[in-house]
């Protein structure tokens, strides 16, 4: 009888072993080393360039227009001014004249006409990074081969293609009104529309975006950081709809995809810099650490590494 005990004793303890060893092995798989992909990182890294690109181009414009910034529907920056200019004096507005392609008297006009030249070229290579990191983000959350997953890549791929392409339909108008020696009803409204339809499907890519958020359950963010998220993605397209009937609001949604995109530099880059600067540590587990218990030679089951470890 007493044997059998024992044996029973000996084969429970080796069971609670082999169970603590599945689950060390279980804790280092899910280690957070895992998430660190190479789509998260150039995600990254694309934002930050964005963020980087977006605040020149910015900063140029706001040094070069010299004119008061009073445009149509309370709109505050002269490039959303002169993109949603439906009439000929939304133009002269933002213009401050009827003549843009010839040498004006008044060298303000000139400099503000120069300065919005500029800007417009510029867009071209801002395009491809924007659109690309709405893409790209919306894609690390929709990761998955089931029906759903693939049926959210191919719309948000769709839905990024078509604002990267009404954006240049819209640059292309702005060019020719820039370059033009009269301004007409047909110039406005050929930069005015692409520009509609680019800001409605920019609000289609951000409710989506919240949308796989939502639903996502990707490691990549915490469950209440996603969710967070997608509230504020909703709010940020829900906005920008909203600015189609009220073209300043649209000034606000910007604001907040350009306050998510800073989150998500951090988010997406923040272990990297951690791993980089911070050195974490990963921990040591104790191998038989019952056996070890019992012969006093181990107090606990897991340990910081050591560095040199």
């Amino acid at each position: 009888m007493s044997f059998a005990i024992q044996a029973m004793s000996r084969r429970s303890e080796e069971q609670i072993m082999s169970a603590e060893s599945k689950q060390r092995t279980h804790d280092k798989d899910i280690s957070p080393e895992l998430n660190l992909s190479s789509g998260r990182l150039g995600t990254g890294l694309l934002a930050g360039v964005m963020a980087v690109a977006g605040l020149i181009i910015g900063f140029q414009l706001r040094s070069g227009y010299p004119f008061e910034h009073n445009f149509h529907d309370k709109i505050n920056s002269p490039i959303l001014a002169l993109e949603l200019s439906g009439s000929i004096e939304d133009l002269n507005g933002v213009l401050h004249t009827e003549n843009p392609g010839q040498t004006n008297p008044d060298p303000s006009v000139d400099k503000a006409v120069a300065s919005l030249r500029t800007n417009t070229y510029e867009d071209f290579f801002f395009i491809p990074l924007y659109t690309s990191f709405l893409w790209a983000f919306a894609v690390l959350f929709a990761a998955g081969p089931d029906r759903r997953h693939i049926t959210q890549r191919r719309t948000i791929t769709a839905v990024a293609i078509l604002v990267a392409g009404f954006d240049c339909a819209e640059n292309v108008g702005i060019l020719r009104a820039l370059n033009a020696s009269g301004i007409s009803l047909s110039t406005a409204q050929a930069i005015c529309w692409p520009s509609r339809c680019k800001w409605g499907l920019f609000a289609v890519a951000l409710l989506l975006t919240g949308w796989i958020l939502a639903r996502s359950s990707s490691l990549l963010y915490l469950l209440p950081t996603r969710r967070l998220l997608a509230l504020a993605y909703g709010a940020g397209g829900i906005l920008m709809l909203i600015g189609l009937k009220k073209p300043h609001v649209i000034e606000l949604a910007t604001s907040v995809f350009a306050l998510l995109t800073i989150v998500n530099i951090v988010g997406l880059l923040g272990p990297y810099v951690e791993g980089k600067f911070l050195r974490p540590r990963s921990p040591a587990y104790v191998e038989d650490f019952c056996a070890r218990k019992a012969r006093k030679q181990a107090d606990v089951a897991v340990y910081p590494r050591t560095s040199g470890a």
